[in-house]
């Protein structure tokens, strides 16, 4: 591969050129949150020993107006909406909204999360997650 007369190792190493280039791949290739997202439980990609419930907590006030009757929760594909409990703030409208689930027990080993919703111009969103159970 030969680079233009300007890159010379001295001024851009072939290392952190790779690096660099990797690092925008992985950024522009992870699916974004939608903004009204403002945090999931367990946390992304985190390890726990046991997890008490699995969620979200949004705010349908940023970006395109939503319904929170339109959310679902899937937890390793199951949809446990139903068994879910879904609550928001006292304010109103209520600007922040959780919907959480509380599991039986989960085994160890990575599981997976998604919250679906729809907002009211009818655009469909989701966001997936995961975070892995270790033995205690």
């Amino acid at each position: 591969m030969s680079f233009p007369k300007f890159i010379t190792k001295e001024k851009f190493p072939i290392q952190q050129i790779s690096a660099t280039l990797l690092s925008f791949l992985l950024i522009a290739s992870a699916k974004p949150r939608p903004p009204q997202i403002l945090e999931v439980f367990p946390a992304e990609e985190s390890t726990q020993t046991s997890v008490e419930f699995v969620g979200v907590m949004l705010n349908f006030q940023l970006g395109e107006n939503s319904a929170p009757t339109s959310m679902q929760l899937f937890v390793n594909e199951v949809d446990v909406t139903k068994e879910s409990r879904m609550g928001g703030t006292r304010d109103s409208p209520s600007s922040n909204y959780v919907i959480r689930y509380t599991p039986s027990s989960l085994q160890p080993g990575i599981h997976n999360a998604e919250l679906r919703f729809q907002t009211e111009v009818g655009t469909k969103q989701s966001y997936s997650w995961s975070f892995s159970i270790k033995s205690p």
